[in-house]
């Protein structure tokens, strides 16, 4: 397990105001979802079902696709380490840089692991390949109809594209009936990120139900919990998005305007509300910046030097509403001044 992924908030001793370290959209109303769960509460003398069946019969139906084409999870994070164990020794490319779990999920299960910076780089025969999109911390995506012809390029490997954030963007992306029809296609989604509920845990997989079956075969019973059950069924059937993707694109696209005027800085392309920085100075590093950051203004960013194959120098910052992101961007300007 690495040690140091976003939202550490809980490691640092001063006051946390404003968190550009997630990329959970906090500002969502789940006032609703709270209210309920206190209905709930007195479930938790049961056992909850082995295989949180009710949740996945509510996302099959609502998706048109079989319960036996999804899989339910302790967020999409047990779905990375169902699916390493799964294809345990297999021949493996990661495309970097990315979420590390993919790599230490691997690394466990004695994968031979190659890394790729892009997609269009892989020209060996693999068993797996593993990929973020929209990736997860450069905000890059891949057009659905890219992806769709190296997959079919490639029938003997398996492609796990992890979808977490794809209620954060406006570009096309692969669907669960998608998953469904293409045989060496599995989705990862992530009602973590979709909901903003990371301390529920809470995330699915989606694939054809030969995939399925050979993941369930590592499954530990009871994975998830009761009250994740239940708000997941709520969240599925009461809302279809709670995010509101065009506001959030409309402050990323001004904070990263802003970010990318500053000479000392180095701001990467993004699709999402999330992107990378890198700072030019080989003699300051994002772990400095992030220190002033939370001493003086009680902002957190992502210290992302260490995803495979970036530098000291990157960091990593989710959009907030306006007034938030004005504040970072001062604080920056005096940072670098």
């Amino acid at each position: 397990m690495i040690i140091g992924h976003g939202d550490d908030i809980y490691n640092q001793d001063n006051k946390i105001v404003w968190n550009f370290s997630s990329n959970v959209d906090t500002h969502q109303d789940l006032s609703a979802l709270r209210a309920y769960i206190t209905t709930c509460i007195h479930q938790i003398h049961s056992y909850p079902e082995p295989d949180a069946g009710s949740l996945a019969r509510v996302l099959a139906e609502k998706n048109g696709v079989n319960q036996t084409n999804l899989a339910i999870t302790n967020g999409a994070t047990e779905a990375i380490y169902l699916i390493a164990q799964a294809f345990a020794q297999a021949k493996t490319a990661i495309i970097i840089p990315t979420f590390s779990e993919y790599e230490d999920a691997c690394r466990i299960n004695q994968h031979q692991l190659s890394y790729y910076s892009h997609l269009s780089e892989v020209h060996e025969e693999l068993d797996l390949i593993w990929l973020c999109n929209p990736n997860n911390p450069t905000g890059y995506t891949y057009s659905k109809e890219y992806l769709l012809k190296f997959i079919n390029l490639h029938p003997k490997t398996v492609f796990v594209i992890d979808q977490s954030y794809e209620h954060f963007c406006r570009e096309e992306l692969f669907t669960m009936l998608d998953s469904k029809s293409i045989s060496n296609l599995i989705l990862l989604h992530s009602m973590t990120k979709h909901f903003a509920i990371p301390g529920l845990r809470l995330g699915y997989l989606s694939s054809s139900e030969n995939l399925i079956n050979k993941i369930n075969y590592f499954r530990m019973p009871w994975a998830v919990n009761q009250l994740a059950i239940e708000a997941g069924k709520f969240l599925e059937t009461q809302y279809d998005n709670l995010v509101d993707v065009e506001k959030l694109l409309e402050n990323a696209h001004i904070l990263k305007k802003e970010l990318a005027k500053m000479d000392e800085l180095e701001v990467s392309p993004t699709t999402t509300h999330f992107f990378m920085c890198c700072i030019k100075d080989k003699h300051r590093t994002a772990q400095d910046l992030k220190e002033f950051l939370v001493k003086n203004y009680g902002i957190l960013i992502r210290d992302a030097s260490n995803f495979r194959g970036l530098t000291p120098q990157h960091f990593r910052v989710a959009a907030q509403n306006k007034e938030a992101n004005n504040v970072l961007i001062k604080a920056i300007k005096e940072w670098i001044s």
